[in-house]
């Protein structure tokens, strides 16, 4: 049976869940711990996500995050293959960290408060703690005093919700995190079905939906949305012969070229690893190297970027946010 699509938005938030293997932890020390957080503020850095909240545990671990470059799947590849490499050659193992793919909920604005909230309190339900700030990897400490990693996190959407002056503002959220403490473990939203969040109060609305963190430098124009068009303009942007990109040859420039096709097209023209290597008539696994290794250059190849936005041409307006009644819809045709 074909594996349920998963419904993300980019510029919209989400609470991410993800689980160990039964035959692993995704922590055993604290250098773990610090090395997945250095991962997400890498990816801070890079813009390619804004971090609201995390709890990290021995075995599980949520995150409530807004994509903004990268599609919400693509970013928690890079973050989870990294931390799976790393723990793998440490504890010297190998195969999968953790447990199939991570589960999202995608949920509106007005519930972000409450997510963040729920997030806090987790290893207090879970036992592990008996006041939330308490716990050391958890961003509540963070939110109650501003340490240890207030550049790690974007904590003035929350915060401005209880007051415009920060220590008020930081003392009514400790208030409003406590004052739940008590109950049974929960997201902060109710799934109303698999994959999206809904409270009483909150519903996803077309004109007031969040878009502006989005970059729309990184979306490309209709008119070159074809791949066979993306090859043609790259073959004369490189002069290489396009023709030659579909053989055998590993001269350096063609490997450019399609590198650049590939890291285009999964990027920024919404074609997946397996149509770039049905067109380039290569592995899918060859295509997944040419995207990492192309997003690896993005932002230390000065040369590479501007060939890439030479590639991407005129910019599209950003798409309208998809209203919360339409959801059952694409997870019905899909």
């Amino acid at each position: 049976m074909p594996r349920a699509k998963r419904i993300t938005l980019p510029g919209h938030y989400h609470l991410v869940i993800a689980k160990s293997s039964s035959d692993s932890r995704l922590f055993y020390d604290a250098t773990d711990f610090d090395y997945y957080l250095q991962i997400l503020h890498q990816m801070v850095r890079d813009k390619l996500l804004l971090l609201y909240a995390f709890c990290l545990q021995e075995s599980e671990l949520r995150l409530v995050i807004k994509p903004r470059r990268l599609g919400l799947a693509r970013i928690m590849q890079r973050i989870h293959c990294s931390h799976t490499m790393r723990i793998n050659r440490k504890r010297s193992r190998s195969g999968h960290l953790f447990s199939g793919r991570f589960r999202s909920i995608i949920f509106a604005p007005e519930d972000l408060g409450n997510v963040v909230r729920s997030t806090h309190l987790w290893p207090v339900r879970t036992g592990l703690t008996r006041r939330a700030e308490s716990y050391h990897y958890s961003s509540c400490s963070t939110y109650h005093s501003g340490m240890p990693w207030s550049d790690l996190l974007n904590m003035s959407e929350v915060l401005l919700q209880f007051g415009s002056n920060l220590p008020i503002a930081q003392k009514a959220f400790a208030r409003f995190v406590e004052s739940v403490a008590l109950e049974s473990d929960n997201f902060g939203v109710s799934e109303i079905f698999p994959g999206v969040g809904q409270s009483s109060t909150a519903i996803f609305n077309p004109e007031t939906d969040i878009q502006e963190d989005i970059d729309p430098a990184f979306l490309i124009s209709k008119k070159h949305l074809s791949l066979s068009s993306m090859a043609k303009r790259i073959g004369l942007l490189l002069n290489v012969n396009p023709n030659l990109l579909f053989g055998p040859s590993r001269r350096q420039d063609l490997v450019m070229a399609r590198r650049l096709l590939a890291t285009v097209a999964v990027m920024n023209a919404k074609k997946t690893v397996t149509e770039v290597a049905k067109f380039l008539a290569r592995d899918k696994s060859q295509i997944s190297r040419l995207v990492s290794q192309g997003m690896d250059l993005m932002d230390v190849d000065e040369p590479f970027r501007i060939l890439l936005e030479s590639v991407k041409g005129r910019v599209i307006a950003l798409p309208t946010p998809l209203p919360l009644q339409h959801f059952a819809e694409l997870k019905k045709n899909h």
